[in-house]
């Protein structure tokens, strides 16, 4: 009786389900990523470059896939391009001074297998949002949102790599 619960039990550990952050959806013959820079449709400088330097780290993060600029050798290419970026206030110190900042990236995201010639993962429109703290209130509006682009760059970067290789 032991054993045959023990078997039942052992056969159903396998139920298709990961933990967030470890699935992989995407065929197995896909192992060279081609990640060119974002377009970047804001007015905000640089956001382009260190949006791509994220999410390239996050997918190399994920030990199996290899990351190159453009799509000669490539298995697949992920492509973006940023079309909105915004930082707000949206709390305050004692001194009524904004400490805390909602910070909305919006972006088409497209991952296309070049092998197969599929679109395996398309959002013309993938929303990130978060909060951030910053209570140094000295700062100026720009190295607030400097301190946004670093903040944001690398949640985001985990979402849109999740969302591609966990099939949402």
């Amino acid at each position: 009786m032991l054993a045959a619960a023990l078997l039942i039990l052992s056969g159903s550990t396998s139920c298709g389900y990961t933990l967030v952050g470890q699935g992989d959806f995407l065929p197995d013959y896909i192992r060279v990523v081609a990640i060119p820079t974002f377009t970047n449709s804001t007015p905000r400088f640089e956001l382009e470059v260190r949006i791509t330097d994220a999410v390239t780290r996050e997918f190399v993060s994920r030990g199996r896939y290899r990351v190159v600029g453009d799509t000669s050798g490539a298995d697949a290419v992920l492509q973006g391009e940023i079309l909105a970026f915004d930082v707000r206030p949206i709390g305050l110190n004692r001194e009524e001074a904004a400490d805390t900042w909602q910070v909305t990236v919006r972006a088409r995201v497209t991952f296309t297998d070049l092998v197969a010639n599929k679109v395996l993962f398309s959002n013309s429109a993938f929303l990130y949002q978060d909060q951030f703290e910053f209570p140094d209130t000295a700062q100026g509006a720009v190295d607030i949102e400097v301190g946004a682009i670093d903040e944001i760059s690398e949640e985001f970067a985990r979402a849109v790599v999740s969302s591609i290789l966990e099939g949402f």
